[in-house]
């Protein structure tokens, strides 16, 4: 059985594309996103609208509250279900590359958690920043700190709560045998705008979200309960937070949200990269998306008649 992805870094258009996709081929949507999964996050992460989901349902969003955390092995398990549970021609689409390493390699078997450990690297975070510990884990696995985006905190944590109680790099405990969580054979397209390009993009996205209300989103949730880190760290809300509380002014929230965002550009572009089974679609200045989407069907190896 063949699993579709489409992926490529934030702001790339991955939702047209897809639900475009759905509406030709019938294919079963299901988002992988990390902040996708909050509910009420909607602005911020760029969701689906209500008349996008009308006409093209994605399955993986709003799982959980975002006054809760939620773990990779949590989004696999939903992912395995949402799978047995649908027709065979299923599409996954997002931009967050550890889910995408999750559905081709599997979990790797790491150490258990080690909560004293994981508190010492938690305060030097308080203390010192994330720089403090993206420093100490660049010392001893560089290949880990490479791959995790700016603000994972989860992640870069836990990657150095890994070396610290075992004594090996995450990037080597990955390297064991793993098994992917969903039998059969994942074909990958990822979508790359030039640089330039992608940079005005991300920039009218920014726009776009403030314009459209991120900042009452974020109060919204605010009087319902404080973010869990994770949720509460991501761009845009954590940017958000800080204007509510007047340590940023508009345009400096603006002007943070669209560094952030640029910069895990970046880091997206990076993992995909390594990974030699991904199919990349160049998209063109202006590109059509009919002719994007016809580009994608190949990549994605969909037939023309019309058939997953």
């Amino acid at each position: 059985m063949i699993h579709r992805v489409l992926v490529g870094g934030t702001g790339s258009g991955k939702k047209q594309v897809a639900a475009e996709l759905h509406r030709r081929f019938g294919l079963t949507l299901l988002s992988m996103d990390s902040m996708k999964v909050y509910t009420g996050m909607d602005i911020g992460t760029d969701k689906p609208t209500s008349e996008m989901l009308a006409a093209a349902p994605f399955g993986l969003l709003d799982l959980v509250s975002h006054q809760e955390g939620f773990s990779a092995g949590r989004w696999v398990a939903a992912a395995v279900a949402a799978v047995k549970a649908s027709e065979p021609g299923v599409l996954f689409a997002g931009g967050t590359p550890l889910y995408l390493r999750l559905l081709l390699r599997g979990l790797f078997p790491g150490p258990p958690a080690n909560p004293p450990v994981r508190e010492q690297i938690e305060q030097l975070w308080e203390a010192e920043g994330e720089a403090a510990v993206r420093a100490e884990l660049a010392g001893v696995d560089p290949e880990s700190e490479g791959r995790l985006l700016p603000g994972d905190r989860r992640r870069l944590v836990r990657a150095l709560e890994v070396h610290r109680v075992s004594g090996r790099a995450m990037s080597s405990w990955q390297q064991e045998e793993t098994r992917p969580p969903i039998p059969g054979r994942f074909v990958v397209a990822a979508l790359r705008h030039q640089k330039e390009a992608h940079g005005e993009r991300i920039a009218r996205r920014v726009q776009r979200m403030v314009q459209r209300g991120l900042v009452s989103e974020v109060a919204d949730l605010l009087d319902q309960g404080p973010f869990a880190k994770e949720p509460g760290g991501s761009i845009g809300y954590a940017e958000a937070q800080a204007h509510l509380a007047g340590a940023l002014d508009a345009p400096g929230m603006i002007e943070r949200i669209t560094v952030r965002t640029r910069q895990l550009v970046r880091k997206q572009r990076t993992f995909l990269a390594s990974h030699d089974e991904i199919r990349w679609l160049d998209v063109g200045a202006d590109e059509p998306l009919d002719q994007l989407v016809d580009r994608a069907a190949v990549a994605l190896e969909l037939s023309g008649d019309g058939r997953p």
